[in-house]
């Protein structure tokens, strides 16, 4: 069974140096373990297709039945699912590369056609994952022109799509790999150096990677690159101490044989030879091919020693290996042919050496050979050129990524510009904002302040008008009760003494006494109208006019109003307003006739007091006389009630005035 190694990108085992492959025993224990736990954290079936795949690729290198058993439980899960149905495709050809190379090669051929309508990054590491099988096929079937075919026209492209690192450098591999069986080692250095640098920048194979260091130190030896062989050893040390595990122990061996025969260590390397031959028949007894491999190397060292004997007794030990199954590849038969006609030569046996000489000449005139180098040439030329394009495609996507990181740059630029003017706006909104909430608040703190005045002095104004009310009460009683009730007696006394002695005298004091008992109501009534507290407003207004007016000054009252519906308190104010500037009007006025207008409508109380008098200057006002104290009186009531007052008057036209107060 031939056995495989596929990890993110599946890649054959190469060619030794004999162009035949020999494939190392890699234990995957851990790998399957660790699928198995990833397939039991999965709930969605289609989730667990990935892994099972894995898995079934896994144990295709030690139990096949198994290995199907997990193909078909992954295929089973993703059947609905045209990407993951195409997919299985590549791991069912994957599957049958060991048992059937026709049934793999036309699986591959449709996974390659199923996944190109997906542009997806798993869809195309798997068309190429495909493409790449399919060039081993053709490898393993010695057609060198179909699979570089392959390799430079359908798998590279799609490769160099994924822009991964591990894809294109598994791709390097096998394109290194077609130079390097074709003997052209500048080439294949080139490529192979470009796979392991490609490589190692990603998780890649470690057999891989291996494979490529094994015809490193063939091709750097052959071009006698010694330096590079040194730094290649170097490296392929520290790559060993860190996968030993993985890597074959005979592989170890055998790379450095190679390494001491081109630095002319002989002893040394037919020590590692001889140590690669026992690793293989403990390790893996079964692998001719690798045997046939290190055979051909010792021959090539014999030569190098220029011991001809030895080195033809080891090219008949390489040869007889290829007994049996061992299949000898065409640029086998290629080397062999010219390796035997060196050493014959030397021995000086011509006759075989003519024979062996002629029989290289016709291999290498063999159509397929002449085929072989000219598609070498074209693919080298293919593959510069593809670089190229890949080369002014990522020139290409570099500067539209340029362009639109510029664009990305301005649009930031202006978005944060953007951003820095609205923060600006907001700052500048926010403390024009404060200043006005600042402005308003200390507007408002002034009329609160304002307002605390003004109810202060309506609390002191009420205060002392309730107090004027009540000195006034006080005052009114006092004359009522006590000088009233003296002028009563006096006149009842004044009675019984004109009764008993009647007199002229005391006739006139009786009257004085009735006229000073009047007036003394008159004060009476006026400080505390008896009319206000029983009758209400408009009765003790009616009264008040009625009481003032005379012979020479008529008082006309005009009342409008539900005036019953304000308080005692309010009636009373309004009230004095009334009498002050009734008083005023007939003290100070002169009129022969006086206008009374009083009216309450929504809670604004309408005073109006008009006289014909000879008017004043309304300077009087704010001058220190009778008529000025008034009207300053009327004005504290009218504050009283947040009210205004109006006075209009001129000299010899009378005096209107009008009060509006809220009630």
């Amino acid at each position: 069974m031939r056995t495989k190694c596929y990890l993110l990108l599946l890649m054959i085992g190469i060619l030794l140096p004999a162009r035949l492959r020999a494939v190392p025993q890699i234990p995957y224990q851990k790998e399957i373990d660790s699928l198995k736990r990833e397939i039991d954290r999965k709930e969605n079936n289609l989730e667990k297709a990935a892994p099972l795949f894995e898995l079934s690729l896994y144990y295709s290198y030690s139990d096949s039945t198994q290995a199907h058993i997990y193909l078909e439980k992954a295929l089973a899960y993703s059947a609905g699912n045209a990407l993951w149905s195409a997919i299985g495709l590549t791991y069912q050809g994957l599957f049958f590369m060991d048992y059937d190379t026709e049934k793999a090669l036309g699986l591959f051929r449709k996974a390659d056609q199923a996944l190109k309508g997906f542009s997806n990054p798993i869809a195309i590491k798997m068309r190429a994952r495909s493409l790449a099988n399919l060039a081993t096929i053709y490898q393993w079937r010695d057609n060198i022109v179909m699979m570089m075919e392959v390799l430079m026209k359908e798998a590279l492209p799609v490769a160099l799509l994924t822009k991964d690192s591990v894809v294109i450098g598994s791709l390097n591999y096998k394109i290194g790999l077609g130079f390097w069986n074709n003997l052209q080692y500048v080439e294949a250095s080139k490529y192979l150096n470009q796979a392991s640098n490609q490589l190692e920048q990603g998780p890649y194979d470690p057999w891989i990677l291996n494979e490529c260091y094994k015809m490193l130190f063939v091709s750097e030896g052959y071009l006698k690159r010694l330096p590079q062989l040194d730094l290649l050893n170097r490296n392929y040390e520290r790559f060993y101490r860190k996968h030993q595990q993985e890597i074959p122990l005979a592989d170890y061996y055998y790379n450095k044989g190679v390494y001491y025969r081109y630095k002319k260590d002989f002893p040394a390397s037919i020590k590692a030879y001889q140590q690669n031959i026992n690793a293989l028949k403990t390790q893996n007894p079964a692998d001719r091919k690798a045997l046939t491999a290190t055979q051909y190397q010792l021959a090539l060292l014999y030569c190098d020693q220029g011991d001809y004997k030895q080195a033809l007794k080891t090219m008949l030990t390489h040869d007889s290996l290829y007994k049996g199954n061992a299949y000898r590849f065409f640029q086998d038969s290629l080397n062999t042919a010219s390796r035997y006609q060196i050493i014959y030569e030397k021995l000086g046996d011509y006759k075989q050496a003519n024979a062996w000489g002629n029989k290289y000449r016709q291999l290498r005139d063999t159509l397929f050979n002449r085929k072989i180098k000219e598609s070498m040439l074209d693919y080298n030329a293919r593959y510069k050129a593809l670089e190229r394009e890949s080369e002014i495609k990522i020139l290409k996507a570099d500067k539209e990524k340029s362009e639109l990181a510029v664009r990305n740059t301005r649009l930031v630029v202006f978005l944060v510009a953007f951003i820095l003017l609205l923060v600006i706006i907001m700052i500048f909104k926010n403390q024009q904002k404060n200043k006005r909430l600042l402005e308003q608040q200390e507007i408002n703190n002034k009329q609160k302040l304002l307002e605390e005045q003004q109810k202060q002095q309506l609390r002191s104004m009420d205060a002392m008008l309730q107090g004027e009310e009540k000195e006034r009460n006080r005052l009114s009683r006092d004359l009522h009760d006590g000088l009233g009730s003296v002028l009563a007696s006096i006149k009842y006394k004044m009675l019984d003494l004109a009764h008993d002695q009647p007199n002229s005298k005391i006739k006139s004091v009786l009257g004085d006494m009735d006229g000073a008992i009047a007036e003394m109501r008159r004060i009476s009534h006026n400080l505390m109208p008896e009319a206000l507290r029983r009758f209400g407003f408009e009765v003790s207004l009616a009264d008040l006019c009625n009481s003032l007016q005379n012979s020479q000054t008529n008082i006309e009252l005009q009342c409008y109003g539900e005036f019953q519906s304000l308080s005692k308190e309010q009636q009373t104010h309004l009230y004095r307003i009334i009498q002050e500037l009734l008083y005023n009007a007939l003290k100070h006025a002169g009129a022969s006739q006086i206008l009374v207008q009083c009216s309450l409508e929504d809670r604004v109380v309408l005073i109006t007091v008009e006289d014909n008098g000879q008017g004043f200057r309304t300077a009087l006002f704010d001058a220190d006389t009778d008529a000025g104290a008034g009207l300053k009186n009327v004005q504290m009531r009218v504050d009283y009630f947040r009210g205004k007052m109006d006075i209009h008057s001129e000299i010899g036209k009378g005096t209107n005035i009008d009060i509006e107060v809220y009630v």
